[in-house]
């Protein structure tokens, strides 16, 4: 049993030992035909390719929500900036897809720009690790993950384990993937035509910088051009000067795309995408100066220092690639306030963005139930306030200072809302007194009903500004958008003094009034006989929603009355 046990040790560690070494493929005599090589790197490239793809959506699942919060919680200092980037761009493998997740977290208010700025540079850092996997290039071991992986993803055993064998089952095939383009660029760089050809393009590294853009716009990963043009350097195709432009070029190239990309973003969530070409860009000058610094005037850099490193030119091209990513990083922070200042200024927020700002509420506003149902108040009437406004722009939707469509108050109360409603779960989870418990129920109600209110007056307004032909009708809208209009400026008074009497004008203007309002619509569709079905649609719309408004301001009214 000893030398069994033996001779299983002994050739685990001969196998381990036959696959090591990052130049694992070594140029020698070509037996394969043009055509195979060619399917080396074709292949090769799309079986990295899916994996980069496969391990980087198995570790977001991994990731989950925890991950999301783990990141807000690290953002307030400088080392946990660099942590959270660094790890969020190695789960994500991706800084445009890092950057585009850190943009929903500042749209939803999680964070602000200037915590998500850096995050996203040290991103881009962090998605360099993976440049080690071409470092353990290791054939045999990468058939054997992707066997293993391969059954754990098949027949789920276990199943809580099904994302980590999908991570890994992915890097195995970057592994993979590297390897083939490897051993396919290494049967060409043997080649007798190859050496020529590549010396006379030797020093036109402009066209290794225009290779990276193009291939990275094609492929949408600088990450996967970057790991492909080590692949390629190791096997001798590429000399250390043309991987590092084509390195440069393809960081280029993802600004390129992020810039495409961004359209869907607005405000300030555009802003953290545009930190990301502002990465992208500052990062290629930069290098690209230090680059032609080095190799015109013969100062020692970057290609110096990662020639001191290693005599292996693999090794260096992934030196380089670290040197690039982390400089860049550690470079975009320094000049994170300059960078930033402008681009406020190139993409300022939104309209909803700016009237979403809640001016009481703060985040540790629920831990004094008491405070918080103040402060929850205070919002809800700095939001009744601002329907008027709905129907003052419809009065005269002619652009000016501080004036906003019905549709910018809307996604901000919805955002406002939103916080207020979560607040209110928040105080519910307190013990509390019976005073506290009334005022509580209601709070919530008095929510409810200005919720209900806000829809209607923001459908009626939106009807209203989409104009009809029929004089009659949209006559019929000025007077019952200025009838609505005096009833929001009564609620807000009896909200704001609290007194009887202002609460008793609100309770007699929102009488109910559904016949009335039926004979009026009855009246009016006899005198009108020529109506389009359209006007006649307009009618019946504004007419209900005034009726909804009506009797939500009327609920509204008994519970702003004292018990």
């Amino acid at each position: 049993m000893k030398k069994i046990a033996t001779s299983w040790f002994a050739g685990a560690i001969s196998f381990f030992y036959s696959g090591l070494g990052f130049a694992a493929v070594e140029l020698k005599e070509v037996k394969e035909s043009p055509l195979e090589l060619s399917a080396f790197v074709f292949g090769g490239i799309g079986i990295f390719l899916i994996g980069i793809h496969f391990a980087g959506d198995h570790l977001k699942k991994l990731s989950g929500g925890k991950f999301q919060r783990l990141i807000t919680r690290l953002s307030g200092n400088a080392a946990g900036i660099a942590t959270s980037g660094a790890t969020l761009g190695f789960v994500t493998q991706s800084g445009k897809a890092a950057a585009f997740i850190l943009s929903d977290f500042v749209q939803a208010g999680m964070m602000k720009v200037r915590q998500a700025a850096p995050i996203v540079f040290w991103a881009n850092a962090g998605c360099s690790l993976i440049v080690f996997a071409s470092m353990v290039s290791l054939k045999v071991l990468a058939l054997f993950v992707l066997g293993i992986t391969a059954l754990g993803l098949t027949f789920h055993v276990p199943k809580r384990l099904v994302n980590g064998y999908g991570a890994i089952f992915g890097l195995a095939m970057i592994m993979y993937g590297l390897y083939l383009v490897k051993a396919g660029a290494a049967g060409y760089a043997a080649s007798e035509w190859v050496g020529p050809l590549l010396q006379s393009i030797h020093d036109y590294y402009m066209i290794a910088f225009i290779l990276g853009l193009v291939l990275t716009l094609l492929v949408q990963s600088n990450l996967a051009i970057i790991m492909i043009m080590i692949a390629l350097a190791a096997s001798g195709l590429f000399e250390l000067e043309e991987t590092a432009m084509a390195m440069f070029g393809a960081q280029a190239g993802t600004g390129v795309l992020t810039y495409i990309f961004s359209f869907h973003a607005h405000g300030r969530a555009r802003q953290v995408v545009a930190t990301q070409i502002a990465f992208d860009a500052v990062a290629t000058v930069a290098f690209v100066l230090l680059f032609y610094i080095e190799v015109t005037g013969g100062v020692p850099l970057v290609l110096a220092a990662a020639r001191g490193l290693s005599a292996d030119i693999g090794s260096q091209a992934v030196a380089v690639a670290l040197i690039f990513q982390f400089g860049a990083a550690l470079l975009l922070v320094l000049l994170r306030k300059p960078i930033l200042d402008r681009i406020r200024d190139w993409f300022p927020p939104s309209a909803a963005e700016v009237l979403s700002e809640v001016q009481f509420l703060h985040d540790r506003a629920a831990e004094s139930p008491e405070t918080a149902l103040i402060l929850i108040e205070k919002e809800q009437y700095r939001l009744l306030e601002r329907l008027p406004r709905y129907i003052d722009y419809v009065r005269d939707s002619s652009p000016g200072p501080d004036k906003y469509d019905p549709n910018a108050y809307h996604a901000a109360f919805v955002h406002i809302a939103g916080r207020i409603g979560k607040t209110l779960a928040q105080v519910s989870g307190h013990s509390l007194n019976a005073a506290t418990s009334d005022q509580l129920i209601r709070v919530t109600k008095l929510e409810e009903q200005l919720v209900a209110l806000e829809g209607t007056v923001h459908q009626l307004t939106t009807q209203l500004l989409q104009g009809h032909d029929n004089a009659r009708a949209t006559e019929l809208g000025g007077h019952i958008m200025e009838s609505l209009d005096f009833m929001i400026l009564t609620a807000i008074d009896a909200f704001d003094t609290q007194e009887t009497g202002e609460i008793d004008m609100l309770e007699m203007l929102t009488q109910d009034r559904s016949t009335m309002m039926t004979k009026i619509r009855h009246n009016y569709f006899e005198s009108e006989g020529d109506l389009s079905t359209d006007d006649r649609n307009f009618v019946l719309d504004i007419t209900i929603l005034f009726e909804n408004a009506v009797h939500t301001l009327g609920r509204y009214g008994k519970l702003l009355r004292p018990a």
